[in-house]
Parts: structure tokens; sequence; C-alpha cells
């Protein structure tokens, strides 16, 4: 039977700080409050993050982004303001959904989550309409600060690229790869800052060709000559 070729812990730790010594520091996730990183997480599902922006700044100048501001305002109102980022009828329930949970839940503070365990704090996450895998995992990452993989389609991209095997679909993918992921030694923060990098490494090396004339070919031609 073949033996899937996953990244070792050590494998992940030696390819964050090659990034990080390239691309490093990112400063991602880009945000002024924590809010707007929530409300941002969700508005930027299926759009470019240039649409987001967009919708931020009409949420802003209407005093809006604030968990009760969003959780009470009249559903039409809360689409046009959102529009730009499509698909505004869903993510507009989806955001009343997710800030009437953390006015309810967490008192409208990351710290009202402290003693919730991990999994059953990504677990009420996906509970809520229209939250998936990758914005519960930003969420937990970037909000509630959560070691875990955000393993979104950059990071696909990568991994493929470095020559292993990724599992098809966000949940599996995210399952297989976590253990090696949260058996590192990298903190909150530095996961914080991988998911940037592999984000900027996307955007930098689009395709085969640019990402193999990358400075990660040398962490390719390793895992590709590891491979059992």
């Amino acid at each position: 039977m073949r033996t899937n070729h996953l990244p070792a812990p050590e494998r992940i730790e030696s390819l964050y700080r090659t990034m990080a010594g390239a691309l490093g520091p990112t400063g991602w996730w880009p945000a002024d409050i924590t809010f707007e990183i929530m409300v941002g997480a969700v508005l930027t599902q299926n759009t470019a993050w240039g649409n987001v922006d967009r919708s931020l700044a009409a949420l802003k100048a209407a005093g809006a982004l604030e968990p009760h501001a969003l959780a009470t305002m009249e559903p039409e109102r809360l689409r046009n303001l959102i529009r730009p980022s499509g698909f505004y009828v869903n993510k507009s329930r989806t955001l009343q959904s997710l800030s009437r949970w953390y006015e309810e839940r967490c008192g409208a503070a990351p710290e009202g989550a402290a003693t919730i365990p991990d999994a059953e704090l990504r677990a009420e996450l996906l509970g809520l309409f229209g939250i998936g895998g990758e914005t519960a995992d930003d969420l937990m990452l970037y909000v509630f600060s959560r070691r875990t993989f955000v393993a979104d389609t950059y990071a696909r991209r990568l991994f493929a690229f470095l020559g292993f095997d990724v599992p098809a679909g966000y949940s599996a993918f995210h399952k297989a790869y976590s253990p090696a992921v949260l058996g590192t030694s990298l903190s909150v923060g530095d996961l914080q800052e991988f998911h940037g990098l592999i984000d900027e490494f996307g955007k930098a090396y689009r395709d085969e060709e640019a990402k193999g004339a990358s400075f990660l070919a040398a962490h390719r031609t390793a895992s590709l000559a590891s491979r059992p």
C-alpha cells in the first residue's frame, strides 16, 4: 500500500524560516480592530481583497463595523453596504449570525472564548450559517489566537509544488496536515505569519515555472528526494 508523503514538523519549521527570511514580515491580517478581521474573513470568501476593502470602508463610514450594529442592522441595508464583496445576500446573513454569536457567547470580545477548548470553538464556528473550514480557521488563528493551519488554496498549491501529497477538499487537507503543523514549535504569531507568507508566495509565484525558479526550489528537491 502506498504511503502518503506528508511534511514532518521539522520540514514545516524549515520551510517557515526560509519563507520568512525571503518574504517577511507580511503583517497579515491587515485590520484596525479585531472585529474587522472577523468581518473581513467572511467577506473575502470567493472574492478579491480589493472588493473586501471597499465593503469594509462602507461599513466604517456607516459606523457599522461593530458587533451589535451588524447584528441588529436591517438586512437590506447591510446587503447594500457589502455589495462590492459579492454574494451579499448570504454574506449578510453570515455576518449577522456571527455577530450575534460573538455577542452572546463571547461578550463581543475574543477573551470571552478563552475557556472554550479549541475543538469545541471550531465546531461552534462551523455550526454558524455560512462559516466553512477556511473561515473558521481564519477566525481561530487571527481572532481567538489558537494554533491552527489554514489549509487554503495557496497552501494546497505550495505543498503540491513541493512534492507532498495533498488530499482533495479543505477538510481532508486540514486534517492530514494539522498534526505536523501543530507538532512544530511555531507560536500563534508564527502561524499567522506563515499563513501570510504562503499567500504572498502564491501571489508572487503564480505558475509552476515561476515556483520552480523561486527560492523554494531547494525545498522541492529535498522533498522529492525523500519520497518513499
